[in-house]
């Protein structure tokens, strides 16, 4: 099963800044959702551990990522493979960093994955919909890193 995703999210970090923490392993353990373990396995390539629940399916993945078609600070593609408990995914995301005038930056996203296993038995609508609200999480994670390493509202000490 195919699924596709786009979209763009502004960020209150300076292009350089998102481009290293968008390169930074540690970094993208802590926002990644349902990642738990992020090793290198050399220069741009990783293996990625993630618990996944997708309806009433839920399993462990382990995948391999690949940086490539690196453009520093305004562009990368992502290449991911994985496979699990519940099935496996291919698949590929382009990353675009538009600096702003403000000190801001967008980032824009557009991805397709091959889906297939028991967690494509969920269907394509269901899918598509837990894809979102991933994405959601991921750069509602990344927003509150940048705060709390600048500390800002995000930071547990300001609490």
């Amino acid at each position: 099963m195919a699924l596709e995703m786009k979209g763009e999210y502004a960020l209150p970090v300076e292009q350089a800044e998102l481009w290293h923490l968008l390169n930074d392993p540690e970094v993208l353990a802590k926002i990644i959702p349902g990642c738990n373990t992020v090793r290198s396995l050399g220069p741009d390539r990783y293996e990625m551990g993630m618990k996944i629940q997708v309806g009433s399916v839920s399993g462990e993945y382990l995948g391999s990522v690949l940086i490539v078609d690196k453009q520093e600070p305004a562009h990368y593609v992502m290449m991911i493979e994985g496979q699990g408990s519940i099935g496996f995914m291919k698949g590929s995301a382009v990353f675009d960093l538009d600096a702003q005038e403000d000190g801001k930056s967008v980032l824009r996203y557009a991805g397709s994955a091959e889906v297939g296993g028991v967690v494509a038995g969920v269907g394509q609508r269901v899918l598509s919909g837990v894809a979102k609200f991933l994405a959601g999480r991921f750069f509602k994670a990344l927003e509150k890193h940048i705060e709390q390493s600048k500390g800002g509202p995000g930071d547990a000490a300001a609490s």
